[in-house]
C-alpha cells in the first residue's frame, strides 16, 4: 500500500463523503432577476464583554494554537488536492467532513473544471478555488476569514454576463449596525476570477446589472451602483430625512453630507421593492 493510498484511507475515516458521477449543469439563464436579500435575523450577533489582559502564558498557547492550525491547514489542503488528483476525470466529485469541504467539477462552467476546497480550524477557515488546466490545478481565488463572522459561500450571477460568480459572505463581530457582507469575485471567460469587490447589505440584480444597498453606521444612506466591466460605478447615494419635518430625501453623487444634492419628495420604487421606506 503506497503512503498516499494510507493517508487517504486515514483521512476517509469517519467521513461522510459523497461521489456523483452524472454531470451538473450550470444554469445560464439571464432572464432570472437573482437577488440577495439583507439578512436581518443573523445568528452572527456583536460580540460584547470587557476588554482584559491576557497573560504571558495565555499568549503562548494561543501562539501554539495558530502554528498548530497553520500547519495542520496546509497538510489537509495538501491531501485535499491529492485525493482530488485521483479523481479529476470525473464530472463531479463532493466530499464533505467536519472540517473539510471539496467540491469539484462544472461548478461555475460549461467547460473549464474547478475545485472549490473550504478548511475549517479553531481559529480560521480558508476557502481556495482552483481551475484545472493542463492537467493540473492552478489557484484562481483565495479567501481567509475568522469562523465564527464566516456565514457560507454563494454562486450566482451578480453582474448579468450569463458567467456565475463566487460570493463569500460573512459577517463582522462587531459593530453598531447592519454589516452583512459579501466579497464578490466576477468569474472571467478563460475560469479566472477578478479582484474581490466588497458590499455591505447588498442586493444584487443581474438582470439591471446593479446593486442597491443600504451604507454602514447611523444615519447611514442607501446606495446605487453599476458594474463597469470588473470594477464598479457609483449612480446615487440617498439619505434619509432625519428631523420631524423632514419630508424629503436627498440624492447626492458621493457619500458627502458636505454635498449639496438633489432633494427628492419620494423614494424611488427600485429601492421600495428591498423594503426601504415602507416603515
Amino acid at each position: 500500500m503506497t503512503t498516499l493510498q494510507t493517508l487517504t484511507i486515514l483521512f476517509l475515516i469517519g467521513l461522510n463523503a459523497c461521489n456523483s458521477t452524472d454531470k451538473k449543469i450550470v444554469s445560464h439563464n439571464s432572464s432570472i432577476d437573482t437577488t440577495a436579500s439583507i439578512q436581518n435575523d443573523t445568528q452572527h450577533l456583536p460580540m460584547t464583554g470587557e476588554l482584559y489582559e491576557k497573560s504571558p502564558q495565555q499568549i503562548q498557547e494561543e501562539l501554539k494554537q495558530d502554528i498548530s492550525d497553520s500547519i495542520n491547514m496546509v497538510r489537509t489542503l495538501e491531501l485535499a488536492l491529492k485525493i482530488v488528483n485521483k479523481q479529476k476525470d470525473k464530472d463531479n466529485f463532493i466530499l464533505e467532513s467536519d472540517s473539510l469541504n471539496i467540491r469539484y467539477g462544472y461548478i461555475f462552467s460549461l467547460s473549464v473544471k474547478h475545485l472549490i476546497v473550504n478548511i475549517t480550524f479553531q481559529y480560521g477557515i480558508k476557502a481556495d478555488i482552483y481551475k484545472l488546466q493542463d492537467n493540473r490545478f492552478v489557484k484562481v481565488c483565495s479567501k481567509d476569514m475568522a469562523p465564527l463572522a464566516y456565514i457560507g459561500d454563494t454562486i450566482q450571477d451578480v453582474n448579468g454576463d450569463n458567467r456565475v460568480d463566487y460570493l463569500f459572505h460573512w459577517y463582522p463581530l462587531s459593530g453598531c449596525c447592519l454589516r452583512d457582507i459579501y466579497d464578490v469575485y466576477l468569474q472571467k471567460p478563460n475560469g479566472d476570477f477578478a479582484e474581490e469587490v466588497e458590499f455591505i447589505n447588498p442586493n444584487f440584480s443581474a438582470k439591471q446589472k446593479t446593486i442597491i444597498g443600504l451604507r454602514y453606521g447611523y444615519e447611514a444612506p442607501l446606495y446605487k451602483y453599476t458594474w463597469n466591466g470588473y470594477k464598479i460605478d457609483t449612480i446615487e447615494y440617498i439619505y434619509f430625512p432625519y428631523s420631524e419635518k423632514g419630508n424629503h430625501f436627498i440624492r447626492r453623487k458621493h457619500e458627502d453630507e458636505n454635498e449639496k444634492g438633489e432633494i427628492i419628495k419620494h423614494l424611488p420604487e427600485e429601492y421600495k421593492k428591498y423594503g426601504y421606506g415602507n416603515d
